[in-house]
């Protein structure tokens, strides 16, 4: 299992103190070989024994397996050649993929009567698209602008509907958490698109998928790219159509 599988399966069970320094020790990239338990503990005013447990419930026998493990991460993606910043997005989110799990998704697309995208903002970009690109192939599929009738459809949906929830944070106190969760408590399947991240909104669905991001705020408005969210909107489809459907690569 490669390190960021590790982390896709088992950060989740993190909470909010070691996510914190999940994150830290996760900028220091390489320089981490160079950094001890010992620094990391004291920068956060805690014990070594706090990092161990931390890298173990990530699946890592320790703190030395942790930080060998994401070093030979980042020396095969360097491997690539020079990596642009979207470069670098696209081979950690391909990283994350679990193909058990995109099998899961194509069977509860072809198995769903009606699906419903619950996205917001520029998350409903890649929504959109993905919803269109279902229709062509017979799939009866919807999104919404307003998030007051995109709450009011998820509570009506069946146990034979399936709701796709695409959002980068995923936090909790936000429309499309409160629209996935009705619709779960409805019964439909619920699956999620997130960025990288312990969430609320993962954490509620069935299945999730996760991409990295570089967060960005413009005079405190939302400008982060879903780039990294198209890349796996797209793969899903390709593997949906690739499964259920005969692939014509003709255009017109």
């Amino acid at each position: 299992m490669s390190f960021y599988d590790k982390l896709e399966q088992n950060r989740k069970f993190l909470n909010e103190n070691e996510e914190e320094i999940l994150s830290y020790l996760l900028d220091h990239g390489e320089n981490l070989l160079d950094t001890t338990i010992r620094e990391v503990a004291g920068h956060f005013y805690t014990s070594p024994n706090t990092i161990i447990r931390l890298t173990q419930k990530l699946d890592f026998s320790g703190f030395q397996q942790f930080k060998e493990d994401f070093v030979a991460a980042l020396k095969i993606q360097k491997s690539l050649g020079e990596l642009y910043s979207l470069d670098d997005m696209i081979i950690k989110t391909k990283q994350l993929i679990n193909e058990e799990t995109i099998t899961n998704m194509t069977r509860a697309i072809h198995e769903a009567d009606n699906i419903l995208f619950f996205a917001v903002g520029l998350s409903r970009f890649p929504a959109e698209e993905f919803s269109e690109r279902l229709k062509i192939v017979g799939k009866q599929s919807q999104t919404f602008i307003d998030p007051h009738i995109m709450k009011h459809n998820a509570q009506i949906m069946s146990e034979k509907d399936l709701a796709i929830a695409i959002s980068i944070s995923g936090r909790h106190q936000s429309n499309v958490y409160a629209a996935t969760s009705r619709s779960k408590i409805a019964g439909a399947k619920t699956l999620s698109i997130t960025g990288f991240s312990s969430n609320a909104l993962a954490n509620l669905t069935d299945l999730q998928l996760y991409g990295f991001s570089s967060p960005l705020k413009i005079n405190g408005l939302d400008a982060t790219d879903r780039f990294s969210i198209h890349y796996l909107t797209n793969y899903l489809f390709d593997k949906y159509i690739e499964q259920y459907h005969h692939l014509d690569t003709s255009t017109t």
